[in-house]
This record gives structure tokens, C-alpha cells and sequence, in this order.
């Protein structure tokens, strides 16, 4: 989790009640004001604990991502699911079936974008099934090899320092193994866990040597080599099995119940050409999902964010219509920033214009183009596809980490998000 520690700052316990925390607050608030001679830093860090623990629903997923299980059983299983920075107004419906037009022999029938997709079924990636099956596989390898080491150190024919170090050397490994495991559970990956390549090149010279030293023959070199070396790999699979875990329980729920993710407080808002382009391509492309008023820089962020698969469409006008919206004079740059924090993903920006000129669109600098909006589910919509039709959670979760850095925006406003 990259949020601070809010209850740490407030000097409060993460079970205090809110009114304790509202007392924390009033006197952090005074002992940091920068007219008191505080810093200005810690005074900001004081607002923004405030305002997460101060809003119940805000608390809730902040407990969650931090604490897991132990909040997840103080609020309950249905209170579990990370809620509260989803956009709950706008599911997109199928649009409803239309007659075939009447048509001759011959007539040339204009066939849609959407038509031309081939429908695969959506999984996810990583798989948690895979991770668990390649954990099982290096588990019984590990297990196997090191109760065949300790079987045929034990038999007669082994050198008695063979026999006696036997069991302490396999001992040693399974504590060093069981440690490492243990530790993962306190650490919160957000990236892909790196191969321990260290590791693993330690325990092939271990293995190494232990098989110049019995003979390529024998057996009891080979056995010891397979045990340091699945040793020394055990933890790497752990770490990946956590990360996927920890994946679907933040993701996976909300994505069968939203199509649109946002800020705290958002809603989802277009105008009726926008509207209509992103209801197009999310009603036919199941596995996509909408991003609103996503973070790009400091000071820009992308109205619109569209992602399928490992693919990710940035859509803006090319006038910002709110202050801080990206427009075509800064969409490369922010399309170039999140490419770079996102290096598994495929980036691609557009910019919305109303009409194109007749000598076609200029040429922009970096992964921009140029679209009409009346025409452009198109293009965007075959470019998403070509993705492929799966959740990549790795991006779904860091595409919600960077959303959890916006502050929250409340609004009373009972209007339809987007009207098409």
C-alpha cells in the first residue's frame, strides 16, 4: 500500500472511535500549523488523515488495504469488497436488437466493427490457478528431493559425515525456507515479484559442488542439488501466488459489478458525442473498462481511460473542458508518463474532435492520434480488441492505486452521468 500511515500520524489506535480521532486531529492540526512554527509538509499529511479516517466509507477501504483480514473481520465479509472508489451510476446496457434492414439481392450491407470480433471467453491475468499449480509442482519437488537426500544419506554406503549432517542440512533448509515464506505475508506487492536470481545462482554452485563431490553417478549429488535449488526458488512462487490472491479479491468483485472506476465522490461525465463512443465500445467489448478523470501528472489528468487486455486508450477533447483535463496540446506528454509506469501495458492517446479537417489529421509527436468522435468507436474499439478480451489485473490495480491518490470529491448533483 503506498498510503501512509494516517493513524500513525494522528497518534491514534486504528480502532479509536471517530470522536478520539477528531480530538487526535485538533491537536496535531495545532501542533503542525505552520503559524505555530510547524511544518508545512506534516500539516498537509494531518488534513489528509483526517480526511480519510473521517469519512466512514473512505476508513473502511483504507483499513482493508491495509490491514486485510483483521478489518475485514471487524466490518464483516460484505463489507470486504473495496467499494468506495468505483463509480456506482453508470452500467452499460446492450443496446436493444434492431430488425435487418430490407435489402435486395446484391446490396451492399454496411457490417459493423463489433461484428468483426472474435468472442473469447474473458480470463484473467495472472491466473491464481496457474500460480498455485506451479507452487504445488515446486512444493512436491522440493519435498521429494529433500526426503530422498536424507533416504540415501542414511543408507550404509554413505560416508559417515554424509550421514550424520544429513537431517541437520535438510533441517536447515526447510527452517530457511518456511522463514522466507513467513516474511512475504508482511509485505504488499504491487509489482511482479523478480526472480531471486542470486539465489538461485548460490544454490547451483551448492548443487554443483555437492555433485562433483559424490560423483556424477551418484545419486545423493543429484538429490541434494534438486533440494538447495528448490529451495532457493520456493519463495519466488509464494510471492507470486500472494500477488495473485491479493489481485482478485481487490479486483475481481468489482469488476463484475462496474464498468466505470473514478475518484471518491465522481461521477462519470460526457457529453453526448463522448457518451456515445464509450458506450459503443464498452457494451461490445466485455472486458473493457472506463476510468474517469484518471491522474496522469501532477496536474493533468485523462476525463477518459478505457482498458482491454494489456491495451489502454486515452481519450480526451481538444480543449480541456475542466480545469487539470488533459487536451491535444499535453496528451502526449501524459500518455509518455503512464506508458512509463506502465511497462507491460500498450498506451495509445486520442484526441475527440467534433469534425476533421478535409486535409485529414496533422501529424502529433508519440502514441496521439487525431479521430472524429462520430467515427471513432472504430478505431478504438479494434484497437482494444486486439488486446485480447481478459482482465489484466496487474493493470487494473494500478490503474486503481493512482486513482487513490485524488482526493475525494463529493457531490450532491442527482443528474445522469451521461446522457447518449
Amino acid at each position: 500500500m503506498n498510503e501512509p500511515d494516517h493513524y500513525r500520524i494522528l497518534g491514534v489506535s486504528p480502532e479509536a472511535p471517530r470522536g478520539d480521532i477528531q480530538a487526535a486531529y485538533r491537536r496535531r492540526l495545532r501542533e503542525t500549523h505552520p503559524d505555530r512554527g510547524g511544518d508545512q509538509n506534516a500539516f498537509h499529511r494531518v488534513q489528509t488523515a483526517w480526511e480519510t479516517l473521517s469519512h466512514p466509507g473512505l476508513r473502511r477501504e483504507y483499513d482493508l488495504l491495509r490491514f486485510g483480514r483483521r478489518a475485514a473481520k471487524r466490518y464483516g465479509r460484505a463489507a470486504a469488497r473495496p467499494a468506495h472508489r468505483k463509480v456506482r451510476g453508470w452500467t452499460v446496457q446492450p443496446a436493444p436488437p434492431t430488425a435487418p434492414p430490407d435489402t435486395g439481392p446484391g446490396a451492399l450491407v454496411t457490417v459493423p466493427w463489433h461484428a468483426r470480433l472474435q468472442r473469447r471467453r474473458a480470463t484473467t491475468k495472472p491466473s491464481l490457478w496457474t500460480e498455485l499449480l506451479a507452487l504445488a509442482a515446486l512444493c512436491t519437488l522440493w519435498l521429494a528431493s529433500g526426503l530422498a537426500f536424507c533416504a540415501l544419506a542414511l543408507t550404509g554406503t554413505a560416508p559417515l559425515p554424509i550421514r550424520a549432517l544429513a537431517i541437520p542440512l535438510a533441517l536447515a533448509g526447510a527452517i530457511a525456507v518456511l522463514t522466507q515464506a513467513a516474511r512475504t505475508r508482511r509485505t504488499v506487492e504491487h509489482r511482479t515479484p523478480p526472480l531471486p536470481k542470486t539465489r538461485l545462482a548460490l544454490a547451483v554452485l551448492i548443487g554443483a559442488a555437492a555433485v562433483w563431490a559424490a560423483g556424477p553417478g551418484s545419486w545423493l549429488g543429484w538429490t541434494l542439488a534438486l533440494y538447495a535449488i528448490s529451495s532457493a526458488a520456493l519463495t519466488w512462487p509464494v510471492r507470486r501466488v500472494r500477488r495473485a490472491g491479493a489481485l482478485r479479491r481487490s479486483v475481481g468483485s468489482a469488476l463484475r459489478e462496474f464498468n466505470a472506476f473514478g475518484p471518491a465522490g465522481t461521477r462519470p461525465k460526457a457529453d453526448r458525442p463522448t457518451g456515445r463512443l464509450l458506450r459503443e465500445v464498452l457494451t461490445n467489448l466485455p472486458a473493457a473498462r472506463l476510468f474517469v478523470s484518471l491522474p496522469a501528472t501532477g496536474s493533468v489528468r485523462i476525463p477518459h481511460a478505457i482498458v482491454c487486455g494489456d491495451r489502454l486508450a486515452l481519450l480526451c477533447a481538444p480543449v480541456g473542458r475542466d480545469t487539470g483535463d488533459a487536451d491535444a496540446d499535453n496528451l502526449a506528454a501524459a500518455v509518455e508518463t503512464i506508458a512509463a509506469e506502465l511497462p507491460d501495458a500498450h498506451v495509445h492517446g486520442w484526441i475527440l474532435w467534433p469534425t476533421l479537417p478535409e486535409a485529414g489529421p496533422t501529424a502529433r509527436d508519440g502514441d496521439v492520434e487525431d479521430v472524429a468522435v462520430d467515427t471513432a468507436a472504430a478505431d478504438i474499439g479494434l484497437w482494444l480488441a486486439a488486446g485480447g478480451s481478459y482482465y489484466d489485473l496487474p493493470v487494473l490495480q494500478a490503474l486503481r492505486l493512482r486513482l487513490s491518490t485524488v482526493p475525494s470529491q463529493r457531490s450532491d448533483s442527482r443528474a445522469p452521468a451521461v446522457r447518449a
